[in-house]
């Protein structure tokens, strides 16, 4: 019974701890952004910068101005934020940001509430508090950003709206922009279409919106021209481009607008005017002679002289009479014309409405051709003919003139639109040889010309297709295309300059119906046997009639030209010639001629016989040169082709690469290659001539093919090879010539730079064109307004394509494959870097580094490389590269001057004493990077002074103390805004002083140990062997010995010395990390150091062997320091929350292990900030190392636990005395423990009691 009422109970209880841990009951909550409980920022103010850094007072601002923004934040009193807990609001679009900004400090009245930052890619500015908010009342203060105005983003309109959030609504501020134009006035004309009777005149004034006090336009019209009509005013909206876009209408009562003698003058009532306007009003054209108008609008005012802006309007008209050729037809000989009359719409008396035409009298008006179209313009002059015009609206009589043919029309009506006469002529008589035949037309007022040139067509030769196979080319011949009756017809053909061969079987005649003619109708007559150069003619039977072609086909060859073709002067070309004879009639005697040619011009592989080629292998360094020989197929007794390389342009033959091959060739004559060549059939003799003689005689083409080598040269020219082909010594081809272009030849370095954010990506090509360079030595001069990042520097080897592309490879390691010095001018602060090849250099390699920008906004950031080493000359190359930057801060750069820091280093007790030998570094900072700006030694003076440096943040950190002094390793900030001296103090270091001298015991006797230096071992864990008695101590090392040393040595250590004071010892001793000690003999031998300050109640004695002095103490190793094991710290956060932590002491600090899903930076105050990546949730860890000088390490690791970020719950507050509480969110509160354990115990303990209670039921009897 017992059992089950203690079941019952534990149920019972578990039930409800369920009840008020489980989930949804308890308020476990991590801290989240104070943005989603109110908003803290209370104002905002904005200054607006110009050029010269003044703060503008006007109210329209420059596009792209500097700005500096001031935001006031609040923490009300009385609030529930923790250590931790962000405040994050966004910067409006507007404001352009070159790079993130800070972490920067939040201060009050000196001390630190936090730090804030600004991330360039999203605008975003994050406040993070620390532990003061907690504990004071009042928290408020002013964020300030230094960026400028986006011009990429603001766009549109000059008037623009910026929204600020801010406690109590968005704030709104308007900001009127310059637009891109410094206009005052402008003026444009528009005539009102093609054959214009009305001009529209544009008036845009003030479009940059200066203040103009009593503005007065006056407008005079122009001869010409009526008076203004249509008046209108309007408001133009200017755009930030300079574009502007019409507004709305101006009441009339706005301005006044008077027309006195031609001149408009518009007044405005309000004064000043501030904004742009549109005026707008039409005039008459008065004289329709004048084509062009002049008009200039002049702007005034109290404070603004006389600017005036012209227009010119050039009004287009149509012709009155113009006269054109509309077609020719060669085989009719009909030619086709066309007057234009009166385009230009004026209106024409039926008197004066008539056009005389007259032409050539070897033509003849075609009857019945003469028609009339009425005509209509479009605004552009482009006309559309309407239907013909009756012929009962004009009267065509003849007209003639001495050796002139032609008509005259007269309209019956009076004319006021345009119209087209369209007629066609046709020669009188056959037509055999080139003539032009002219036409001139008459109105009441103009006169117009037009003439067409006509040619014969008895006989017409052409050239047809190729075949480069089989060295043939086809020809065309049309005789009698304007079908006149022929007799006796003769056709003789000829080769004038030789080189054709004639193929009796290929020649055949169609007639124009395309049918071929019956060979009994003709006789084909040439030579037999056919031989090269001999021509052939074609005798007609009977008469022809009609149009008839001849077709045939010719070898050609360039042997059979009667001159040399390979003489570089002359090309090798064929010239057909074609003559025809025929009688008019069948009793005709006399017997007519005509002729004409036509010339085939082969391709080059042809005429030459030949051709050569090269390509570049960029990864080979090799050139394939392809030599084509006898591409004509020629038969060549005794073969060889000979190849000239330059002399002393590096190529070198490639030993064995010499190929030979078939070609073969299309009849369209390009060329591929074949089947390789049996080595049997050619003999080659390398060197320079290379010689391949063919063994044989050849018939067919080949291709030669071979490869020389760049390897080892300097790759800085354009390759160039020369070949010929020989029969013994007579020449056979034309010199073949051919170049290669080597891909960045002549290059031996190049630069480009890119910004981003704080720093400037710089990007060195080295050696792209793969020369060998002995001693190659890279000089870079970066401009004075940034400083390189020396451990940014990074150099790769490259792969490289065929067509000289390159791309990174592997890195090379500094110090093996090349050295750096980095050197910076004391004086002028001005920096130089060296990077030198340890080796020779036959490639391309891709330099990569970053320099931190300390330039102002705006500033053109330089850089100057040189590369220079040995080959058969000396290389000397240079570049720059031009980088203009942008940069956004907190802070500011100061006034542009250089500043100077005076680091003065003393005794600490004694300051005048000035101490040389210590060792300072100084970095500056942009936002979360830092770079080494100078190393300085103190000298006699005890000073290190920094010259040339911009004003800004940055860290100052002593390296190495005066000998016999401590070091002093803090990181301190410093803020440069005008020249500094700081004084540094350093403490003497402590020397332990004599141990006291206790009895000694008998039965204790350990065996002095003497050491020659003591050893510091961050960690120790194992224990001496010896239990000492009780005895006075010294501060003990890891492995205390008593070791008699003539005196105290001095050691400088990172972190002071702790005073040594006697105590009684413990049974186990404790090492002191980080603490040195020398002790000094103890006078009676058998005393025991004690290794720990610490006492116990009963010394454990143990025995040991006895003393032994010697005169010559022998060092002995002290026991072996255990491993040092990181130390391990866990910190909290919540998702995208940044968390921070103190930085461990004793060194110089890096990261070890950086974090997996977050970043990790330290600040200037000693402290790291973890900021997890968007969206992590879980666990993350870094290490921290310290370093001291001696280069002992420290390892602290740091476990990040990132939990998401809850909604938190909600309570009740008192009513309001209606009975009812209120219900307000609780800000999520850091530091509350998760009850998970809660959930998990409790369930686990209920399914416990569950059992128990099943198990006794089952026991139950």
């Amino acid at each position: 019974m017992m059992k089950k009422r203690l079941a019952a109970i534990l149920v019972i209880i578990l039930l409800f701890s369920q009840w008020n841990f489980g989930p949804g009951f308890t308020n476990e909550v991590q801290a989240a952004g104070i943005e989603a409980d109110t908003d803290i920022i209370t104002s905002v103010t904005m200054a607006v910068y110009n050029k010269d850094g003044q703060t503008v007072t006007d109210a329209v601002y420059e596009q792209g101005s500097k700005v500096q923004l001031d935001y006031t934040w609040a923490l009300q009193d009385g609030h529930s934020y923790k250590a931790g807990d962000t405040f994050t609001f966004k910067l409006p679009e507007q404001f352009k940001l070159f790079n993130d900004i800070g972490p920067l400090p939040l201060v009050i009245g000196g001390n630190e509430v936090g730090y804030f930052v600004v991330k360039e890619a999203t605008h975003e500015t994050v406040m993070t508090f620390n532990d003061y908010i907690e504990t004071h009342a009042g928290v408020h203060g002013t964020i300030q950003v230094k960026t400028e105005f986006d011009k990429q983003t603001i766009t549109g309109s000059t008037k623009q709206e910026i929204v600020f959030p801010i406690n109590g609504g968005p704030y709104v501020v308007t900001v009127n922009f310059k637009p891109n134009t410094t206009s005052l006035i402008e003026k444009s004309g528009t005539p009102a279409g093609y054959n214009a009777k009305n001009i529209d005149w544009t008036l845009q004034v003030n479009k940059s919106l200066k203040s103009i006090t009593n503005a007065v336009i006056s407008d005079p019209m122009p001869a010409g021209l009526g008076d203004p009509a249509n008046i209108k005013v309007y408001e133009l909206k200017v755009n930030l481009d300079g574009t502007a876009t019409q507004g709305p209408l101006l009441d009339s009562s706005q301005y006044t607008a008077n027309v006195v003698d031609g001149v408009l003058d518009i007044q405005f009532v309000a004064s000043p005017i501030t904004g742009a306007y549109e005026i707008t009003y039409t005039t008459e054209i008065t004289d329709r002679n004048v084509t062009s108008f002049v008009n200039t609008g002049t702007l005034k005012g109290d404070n603004q002289s006389a600017v005036s802006a012209s227009a010119t309007v050039n009004v287009q008209y149509g012709e009155p009479l113009e006269k054109e050729v509309t077609k020719y037809d060669p085989a009719s000989q009909t030619i086709s014309w066309a007057i234009k009359y009166n385009y230009n719409e004026k209106s024409i008396a039926q008197s004066k409405a008539w056009v005389k035409d007259l032409f050539d009298d070897a033509h003849k008006l075609v009857d019945g051709s003469i028609k009339v179209y009425p005509v209509t313009l479009d605004l552009s002059g482009k006309e559309t003919k309407g239907a013909e015009l009756s012929a009962s609206d004009y009267t065509v009589t003849t007209a003639s003139d001495t050796g002139k043919n032609g008509f005259q029309l007269n309209f019956k009506n009076a004319v006021s639109s345009a119209y087209k006469i369209e007629y066609q002529t046709k020669a009188a008589d056959r037509v055999d040889g080139d003539q032009t035949i002219h036409n001139t037309v008459t109105s009441d007022t103009h006169t117009d010309n037009a003439e067409q040139n006509t040619h014969q067509v008895i006989i017409n030769k052409n050239k047809g297709a190729v075949d480069y196979l089989n060295k043939t080319v086809e020809w065309e011949i049309i005789i009698n295309d304007d079908k006149y009756d022929m007799y006796d017809v003769v056709l003789k053909d000829s080769f004038t300059q030789g080189g054709l061969k004639f193929i009796p079987g290929t020649l055949v005649i169609k007639n124009s119906s395309g049918n071929v003619v019956p060979a009994s109708e003709y006789e084909v007559i040439y030579t037999t046997p056919v031989k090269e150069n001999n021509g052939f003619e074609v005798k007609f039977d009977g008469p022809i009639t009609e149009k008839h072609t001849i077709t045939y086909k010719t070898e050609f060859n360039n042997d059979w030209l009667n001159y040399d073709w390979r003489d570089p002067a002359k090309a090798a070309s064929f010239i057909n010639k074609g003559e025809i004879y025929w009688k008019e009639s069948a009793i005709s005697t006399d017997v007519l001629t005509r002729t004409d040619s036509a010339t085939f011009n082969p391709r080059d592989e042809a005429k030459n016989n030949g051709f050569k080629n090269g390509s570049y292998n960029a990864i080979t360094k090799e050139i394939t040169w392809i030599i084509g020989v006898n591409y004509n197929g020629k038969t060549i007794a005794n073969a060889e082709v000979v190849d000239t390389l330059p002399a002393g342009d590096g190529q070198v033959l490639v030993k064995d690469s010499v190929k030979v091959l078939n070609m073969e060739i299309g009849t369209n004559g390009d060329p591929k290659q074949g089947t390789s060549v049996n080595e049997s059939e050619y003999t080659i003799t390398e060197g320079n001539p290379l010689r391949v003689k063919f063994n044989n005689s050849i018939t067919k083409p080949y291709y030669i093919v071979f490869k020389t080598t760049l390897d080892g040269q300097l790759i800085d020219t354009t390759f160039n090879n020369t070949a010929k082909l020989l029969d013994g010594v007579k020449a056979e081809s034309k010199v073949l010539k051919a170049s290669v272009n080597v891909p960045k030849s002549g290059e031996y370095v190049h630069k480009e730079g890119t910004q981003s954010g704080g720093k400037i990506n710089w990007k060195i090509n080295i050696n792209r064109n793969q020369s060998v360079v002995k001693k190659a030595k890279l000089t870079d001069e970066p401009s004075g307004n940034q400083i390189l990042l020396a451990d940014s520097f990074h150099l790769f080897s490259t792969k490289v394509a065929v067509n000289g592309d390159i791309s990174k490879s592997t890195e090379l390691a500094k110090g093996t494959d090349y050295t750096l010095d980095i050197t910076t001018d004391d004086d002028t602060g001005k920096q130089t870097f060296v990077l030198s090849f340890t080796k020779d250099i036959d490639t391309a390699y891709i330099l990569e580094y970053q320099s931190l920008i300390v330039a102002n906004n705006g500033d053109k950031v330089t850089n100057t490389v040189k590369l220079e080493g040995e080959n058969v000359k000396v290389v000397s190359k240079e570049t720059s590269e031009e980088v203009i930057v942008g940069v956004s801060s907190g802070s500011g750069t100061g006034d542009g001057t250089r500043k100077i820091l005076t680091v003065k280093k003393v005794d600490e007790t004694n300051p005048s004493k000035l101490l040389s030998g210590a060792t300072f570094e100084l970095y500056r900072l942009s936002g979360t990077d830092r770079a080494l700006v100078k190393t300085i030694v103190t000298g006699t003076e005890g000073t290190a002074v920094f010259k040339n440096l911009w004003a800004g943040k940055y860290i100052l950190i002593e390296t190495a103390a005066p000998a016999g002094y401590i070091l002093d390793s803090t990181e301190h900030p410093v803020t440069l805004d005008s020249d500094t001296t700081l004084d540094f103090k350093n403490k003497l270091m402590a020397t332990a002083t004599p141990a006291p001298t206790a009895t000694p015991v008998p039965t204790v006797k350990p065996t002095p140990t003497p050491t020659t230096a003591p050893t510091a071992t961050p960690t120790p864990t194992t224990a001496p062997t010896t239990i000492p008695t009780t005895a006075p101590t010294t501060i003990p090392t890891t492995a205390p010995t008593t070791a008699p040393t003539p005196v105290p040595t001095p050691v400088t250590t990172e972190t002071p010395v702790i005073p040594w004071t006697p105590t009684t010892p413990s049974s186990t001793p404790t090492s002191v990390p980080g603490v040195i000690v020398t002790s000094e003999p103890s006078p009676t031998p058998g005393v025991t150091t004690a290794p720990t300050p610490e006492a116990t109640a009963t010394p454990a004695a143990t025995s040991t062997p006895a003393v032994e002095p010697t005169t010559e103490p022998t060092a002995v190793p002290s026991e072996p320091a255990a491993t040092s094991t990181p130390v391990v710290k866990q910190e909290t956060t919540t998702e995208e929350v940044p968390i921070e932590g103190e930085i461990p002491l004793g060194g110089i600090p890096s990261i070890g292990e950086q974090p997996a899903h977050g970043k990790v930076t330290f600040t200037d105050n000693g402290k790291w900030i973890y900021t997890p990546d968007p969206g992590f949730i879980g666990k993350d860890k870094f290490t921290i190392i310290v370093t001291d000088e001696d280069g002992n390490e420290e390892e602290t690791e740091i476990e990040i636990i990132v939990e998401e970020i809850p909604l938190g719950t909600v309570t009740d507050e008192p009513g309001n005395g209606k009975g009812k509480g209120n219900k307000s969110a609780i800000l999520p509160q850091t530091g509350e423990e998760s009850p998970l354990p809660l959930y998990l115990a409790g369930a686990a303990l209920v399914i416990l009691g569950l059992v128990l209670t099943r198990k006794f039921k089952r026991a139950k009897p």
